[in-house]
């Protein structure tokens, strides 16, 4: 279980700037706090073999309508970075859930199927 600050949308995720695409300063501070909350957890990961379910609770920052569906990409890329599974086509189940508690955190749970 990781405890991490409320991912950043897709929007503000990836940038472009003519055929160049690379990853926001937003993105690269997710990812950061991603990779230091994992290390912080001493979990070793999951193996490439193993088939994933996870479990994401959302507590948005404020009250603004959101598509919870617009921060999956990358919260899964930035887990992915930072080595807790190998690759996030090992993800079989995915539960995402908002909790109307506006704290700007979120919660991710990795299980193995």
């Amino acid at each position: 279980m990781l405890d991490l600050p409320f991912p950043p949308t897709v929007n503000h995720y990836w940038l472009q700037r003519g055929t160049r695409r690379f990853l926001s300063e937003r993105a690269l501070t997710f990812r950061r706090e991603v990779w230091f909350a994992f290390k912080d957890s001493k979990h070793k990961g999951f193996g490439p073999k193993q088939r994933l379910h996870v479990s994401v609770l959302l507590y948005p920052p404020d009250k603004r309508r959101r598509d919870i569906d617009n921060v999956l990409k990358g919260l899964l890329d930035s887990l992915q970075h930072s080595t807790v599974f190998e690759d996030d086509n090992q993800i079989d189940a995915l539960t995402i859930t908002r909790i109307p508690m506006y704290t700007g955190r979120s919660t991710v749970t990795i299980t193995c199927l």
